[in-house]
């Protein structure tokens, strides 16, 4: 077979001072220089970069049974969300999603659409009209008090702050811990391992209160919390405490955090992009005053294709992990038992060939059916495969009623402060990437608040 060719460096440790202080600069040039398969230096082990679509649905998919996710990954995650759906494995993985996966079907993902609407006007009505908003922050204490409404009927607005701290601190510290030269795992003795352990405490003592209430209460909402509570395997098995909590952690997590950043980066490009901004205007308009509703999801595409984009443009996933249990193959390539392997979703996303002008912000790359037609894999913020992100339909539905929703009640174009046209170019200079755990935005998203009189005539206001 071929041997896999090498993305070329100088450094005595390779591509490891890249891996930490650029890493989404290192994901576009192993794709640029090398293709869609490289391999890279780091100190004294070897990782392999996939960026291609082919290539990622043969390992996601196809071959999925030679893969698990990277140990290392899951080790230094434990202390904050344990042995649940997201860090499982085999067998452990099966049985966790097949209990958790019931929640997210459609017939009940249509119920949680009023609550998203109503924690999305909760959280507007509080902002101040004419003033500058963070809506990093905002959007965070939104899709937090979602979560809480949705999925476990507990109020946790007093939390957001809390919350906050504890994920950015965990994400900051498994950063810093999984970009290190040796993979040690998170303990006291370290700096980003006290953080983390510290984090992990902090979410506990609000998801435990979380669960403690529920038991105490005896009441069945038909929440997300009251399935795990009551739910049985194949073997009419339950979850342990310990379980219920991590399943809990888990999902009290990712159901806010990616989600939120999402928003954040969204309304950061429609407030530079006013075309965007008026269509989305002019769709949303077109059910009047009202709020929407989840009926009239299919009345608005173009919400979505401004949510997927923006998806495209900043995957929350923006590398895969896995490391190979048997000797295998990618794309006619030999891989090693025990290969550590990215799937360089970041730079996929960024093809030219599967997206033309793949750094400008096109939101019609997802109207008319266009997204079907793309490679299988070609398109994948949520993962891919047995592995994909069980609670993806809930994040976009929930993305596309906020966005929605915003719309509707305040001007968007022209009101991001910080966002100005480069000299000669199409594109806006936006807020630079933070490539923690997930992809969020460095600098403080802020908007100007300007409201929409939904009985006017519409028209776009500049900020």
């Amino acid at each position: 077979m071929r041997p896999i060719p090498t993305l070329p460096t100088l450094r005595p440790l390779g591509h490891l001072s890249g891996m930490r202080h650029d890493i989404l600069g290192l994901q576009q040039r192993a794709l640029r220089e090398v293709g869609d398969i490289a391999r890279l230096r780091m100190g004294v082990r070897d990782v392999l970069m996939i960026s291609s679509p082919a290539y990622a649905q043969e390992l996601l998919v196809e071959r999925v049974e030679d893969w698990e996710k990277s140990a290392a990954l899951t080790s230094f995650t434990r202390p904050i969300i344990g042995d649940g759906i997201l860090s499982s494995h085999g067998s452990r993985h099966k049985r966790r999603r097949a209990i958790v996966a019931p929640a997210f079907q459609a017939n009940r993902i249509a119920r949680y659409a009023e609550a998203i609407i109503h924690e999305t006007d909760r959280v507007l009505d509080s902002f101040k009209v004419g003033g500058q908003v963070d809506f990093g922050h905002e959007m965070l204490r939104l899709t937090l008090e979602i979560v809480g409404s949705t999925l476990f009927n507990a109020k946790v607005a007093g939390d957001v702050y809390a919350v906050g701290k504890a994920v950015t601190e965990g994400s900051e510290a498994v950063t810093e811990l999984l970009r290190s030269l040796l993979f040690l795992p998170p303990t006291i003795f370290t700096g980003p391992g006290r953080k983390l352990i510290r984090a992990g405490r902090d979410l506990d003592r609000i998801v435990y209160r979380i669960i403690r209430e529920r038991r105490g209460s005896g009441e069945d909402p038909g929440d997300v919390l009251s399935m795990l509570l009551s739910a049985r395997d194949s073997e009419g098995m339950g979850l342990s405490d310990e379980e219920l909590r991590d399943e809990a952690m888990t999902l009290f997590l990712a159901g806010h955090e990616t989600t939120a950043n999402a928003l954040t980066w969204a309304l950061s490009l429609v407030s530079a992009h006013p075309e965007v901004a008026l269509r989305l205007e002019q769709e949303v308009d077109a059910l009047g005053a009202r709020a929407p509703r989840f009926e009239d999801l299919g009345r608005l595409p173009y919400a979505m294709a401004v949510f997927k984009e923006t998806m495209r443009l900043y995957p929350p996933a923006y590398l895969l992990g896995r490391v190979s249990l048997t000797q295998t193959s990618i794309g006619g390539y030999r891989i090693a038992r025990g290969q550590h392997v990215f799937v360089n979703v970041f730079a996929i996303h960024r093809r030219a060939d599967l997206f033309p002008e793949p750094d400008s912000f096109r939101p019609e790359r997802f109207l008319d059916g266009a997204e079907r037609r793309l490679p299988k894999s070609a398109y994948m913020p949520f993962g891919g495969g047995p592995r994909v992100c069980v609670g993806n339909h809930f994040a976009l539905m929930e993305g596309q009623l906020v966005l929605a929703r915003l719309a509707q009640r305040f001007a968007l174009a022209g009101s991001v402060r910080g966002v100005e046209a480069r000299s000669g170019a199409r594109e806006p200079k936006l807020p630079d990437c933070e490539p923690l755990i997930t992809l969020r935005p460095k600098q403080t998203v802020s908007l100007r608040v300007v409201r929409r009189d939904l009985n006017a005539p519409r028209q776009v206001a500049n900020g």
